[in-house]
């Protein structure tokens, strides 16, 4: 047993905030700006008295479970009645996060997002089989000069629709195969839902991409651009 000074006491290392916490990722799709909306966002939060903390890919929201659905139906319903949005919510009531462990710093958006014919997810060899459109944002349209037809491109993207993640998996969620680490698997289910596909540029028509090789589905927002 260890006396009071040298004994860890929660309470005097963080501060645990009370209540439901919801991490919230939103992307509206096919807007030319961003920013507007996702910051419209952040304002009703706050409206609802929730204590707001935006992060990397997401922000996290915390308050009481009323104010937090109440909050997050509010701008869903704002935002989707400007055009076509995804938000993406995860709640906890069990592991209330330590505000002092909040990240900060490193800020991520998406420059533009993924078209093609699979609405819904699929096998990723078949997606890759296909053509897909890479439609970048016009403020970062800029940034494609240099590109080529017949280049190799490093497409990154987020698994913006993943729910958790283990860090041992089945590969491809088969229970015949032995599980493995997440990190040696192309799993969408990892501590930071990231994908990267290396991909060959097809065309290049203005701020769209044409692609052959890339395993994302419709909607899914695009990180960054890289050569192979």
């Amino acid at each position: 047993m260890g006396t009071r000074e040298n004994r860890a006491e929660p309470e005097e290392i963080l501060e645990f905030v009370p209540g439901v916490a919801a991490q919230v990722s939103l992307y509206p799709l096919r807007q030319p700006d961003l920013a507007p909306t996702i910051n419209d966002a952040l304002e009703i939060f706050r409206g609802h008295g929730l204590e707001v903390t935006p992060g990397s890919m997401s922000s996290m929201v915390q308050g009481s479970s009323v104010n937090v659905f109440e909050a997050l139906k509010h701008a869903f319903e704002r935002e989707a009645g400007s055009g076509e949005v995804v938000m993406v919510v995860t709640f906890s009531n069990a592991c209330p996060v330590p505000a002092s462990t909040m990240p900060a710093g490193l800020i991520i958006r998406s420059i533009g997002h993924v078209e093609n014919e699979f609405k819904q997810p699929a096998d990723p060899d078949t997606i890759r089989a296909s053509a897909s459109r890479v439609v970048i944002e016009p403020e970062s349209s800029g940034g494609l000069q240099g590109l080529s037809p017949g280049d190799r491109v490093w497409i990154v993207f987020q698994f913006h629709l993943a729910k958790g993640y283990e860090l041992l998996q089945h590969p491809r969620g088969d229970q015949s195969r032995p599980q493995r680490g997440v990190f040696s698997l192309r799993s969408p289910r990892r501590p930071n839902p990231i994908g990267m596909t290396e991909v060959e540029l097809q065309g290049i028509q203005d701020n769209i991409l044409i692609v052959h090789g890339l395993d994302a589905f419709d909607g899914t927002p695009v990180i960054d651009l890289k050569p192979a």
